[in-house]
């Protein structure tokens, strides 16, 4: 169990081992990051029947954007619109077809991003479409991506919703997800290995049952599937080390100032991994995966302890401590993507006030208002808490009412001077 900073919060420059089954320490070294951003964000956003909307078409503010209305009006759809120009998939249904509008053949979603670096100033063009029955196409500047990987990391999109409890209470499965969606944005090759690893691990499970359903066994027949993926696995688990050591310390800061100092929070890397011994650890399992049918140790069954003080967050935080942590890794991994992207991601932020207290509600608003942060939208059943919020910590920021009609201005509005 490889841990960072742990108990008492204070970041740690070495790894501890509690379990000696699992990997000792042995971090890849952490690249420089990148320290200048490009200023990034959406101008304009406009759908064609996507979810419930018919037709949006929405001016954006540079700075905060408030989607307000009741439940089920569609603001989570907006949001999810931006998600697809930045991820070219939907964040809550991954399965394009089914956010069409009810009755209609397609759906449209395209957005305007405004790209400032220095005194260089452009815009991109994004248009994401899906017909029925016909494969996605998007296309930035009029021309369509041959592989849309290549658009991954180009326009980074950071969501913070309701469904993030599954990071907690889900299995390992969701933490590595997530694990591997950070880094993927910004280490194509990270990427690559980890789709011909899972594609070893699928074939090599495919072998595995076909000798149960045959009743046989040859070992031999496994070497080579091994041997392509120790490489593999153990560039992917010295990456995820470096991640871990990297991203912690900025977390731990970001968490201090939502809880004003009062908690203290840890992550912890769980691998069987070992550089050097992996090839060894699958031949010893061998005598599982033959009984169970599949691979039973690999990267592929590594985890993220998330941790509040000595004890494990999921057993012993609060509703309020929680989402709090959460949000707390969802806006490091802001930062994070700043750094390694080069450009501010926008975040979304869905429906996240229900179990944060007024005082972290508060200084969440504060923390969002700085400068480090780039575009935010926000949604919220309650037309006046968050525009009252950005008022009182002078964050500019543009109101949008959402109801069965469309998307409209709200009266509630701060511009920026």
């Amino acid at each position: 169990m490889i841990s960072f900073g742990i108990p008492g919060g204070k970041p740690c420059t070495h790894l501890r081992v509690n379990d000696p089954l699992l990997r000792t320490a042995k971090i890849a070294k952490v690249t420089e990051s990148k320290t200048n951003s490009i200023g990034m964000r959406l101008l304009r956003l406009q759908l064609l029947d996507f979810k419930n909307h018919p037709e949006v078409e929405m001016e954006l503010c540079a700075q905060v954007n408030c989607l307000l209305g009741d439940n089920g009006t569609g603001k989570t759809n907006v949001l999810d619109a931006v998600h697809y120009l930045g991820n070219a998939k939907g964040y809550f249904n991954p399965i394009d077809s089914q956010n069409v509008r009810h009755g209609q053949p397609s759906f449209m979603v395209e957005g305007t991003f405004s790209l400032d670096e220095g005194d260089a100033k452009e815009e991109d063009r994004v248009v994401c479409a899906v017909i029925k029955g016909q494969k996605k196409v998007l296309k930035r500047n009029g021309k369509a991506y041959q592989k849309l990987a290549d658009h991954v990391g180009r326009y980074p999109v950071v969501m913070i919703a309701p469904a993030d409890s599954a990071l907690l209470h889900d299995g390992s499965e969701v933490r590595r997800k997530w694990m591997d969606q950070v880094i993927s944005q910004y280490d194509r090759p990270y990427l690559d290995r980890l789709i011909q690893y899972h594609h070893l691990v699928q074939q090599r499970n495919n072998l595995l049952r076909y000798f149960a359903e045959n009743r046989t066994f040859d070992a031999d027949q496994l070497v080579p599937w091994n041997e392509q993926m120790v490489p593999l696995a153990e560039a992917i688990a010295a990456q995820r080390e470096a991640f871990i050591e990297e991203f912690v310390p900025e977390f731990q800061r970001i968490h201090s100032e939502l809880c004003q100092g009062k908690e203290t929070v840890g992550l912890m890397l769980q691998t069987r991994v070992e550089q050097g011994t992996f090839d060894q650890a699958l031949i010893e399992a061998e005598s599982d995966d033959r009984r169970l049918r599949r691979s039973t140790v690999g990267v592929h069954k590594d985890d993220v302890d998330f941790r509040l003080g000595d004890h494990a967050l999921k057993r012993f935080g609060s509703q309020g401590q929680q989402k709090t942590f959460l949000l707390a890794l969802r806006l490091a991994q802001v930062e994070h993507l700043a750094q390694r992207v080069g450009r501010r991601p926008i975040l979304l932020l869905d429906d996240i006030f229900d179990k944060i207290d007024a005082h972290r509600a508060g200084a969440l608003m504060s923390v969002l208002g700085r400068a480090r942060y780039g575009q935010v939208f926000i949604s919220d059943t309650d037309p006046d808490r968050i525009p009252q919020l950005l008022k009182t910590a002078s964050v500019p920021f543009k109101a949008w009412w959402v109801n069965d009609q469309g998307v409209g201005p709200h009266t509630s509005e701060k511009k920026a001077p």
